[in-house]
């Protein structure tokens, strides 16, 4: 089988799925039990009408010396840091962090993928499968 025709047949085959699962999807939609609409009724006494007591606002410059605050915590926190390589090597290296030592299996057990490759033909066995 030429690489043209494999990637074709595998395309269909996707496009195939991809629109089954749409139109189940949209079927599940369409035959869901609706729930029933209930409006509360609008001006009576204790009826949707509900008080909130008003935001205080800041006057302008109240607004203009909580910005100037935040900003000069930032100026300062730019002057301490340094961002460089030797800073980025010790980041995270405390008594809680986890190292990876190397071959070190981090997924479940069973949950690794058998050594070696698959082959076309397992592939297309998985494809035809319908």
């Amino acid at each position: 089988m030429k690489p043209s025709e494999l990637k074709s047949f595998i395309k269909e085959a996707v496009r195939e799925a991809i629109q089954e699962e749409l139109k189940d999807i949209l079927l599940e939609a369409v035959r869901a039990p609706k729930a029933p609409i209930i409006e509360a009724p609008v001006g009576g006494v204790g009826f949707g009408i509900t008080t909130t007591s008003p935001t205080p606002t800041k006057s302008p410059a109240e607004k203009r010396a909580m910005m100037e605050s935040i900003m000069g915590d930032m100026r300062r926190g730019q002057d301490t840091l340094s961002f460089n390589s030797a800073d980025a090597r010790g980041m995270g290296m405390n008594q809680t962090t986890l190292q990876v030592a190397p071959g070190m299996n981090t997924t479940g057990e069973g949950t690794s993928l058998p050594a070696g490759n698959v082959g076309l033909d397992m592939i297309m066995g998985l494809m035809n499968k319908k």
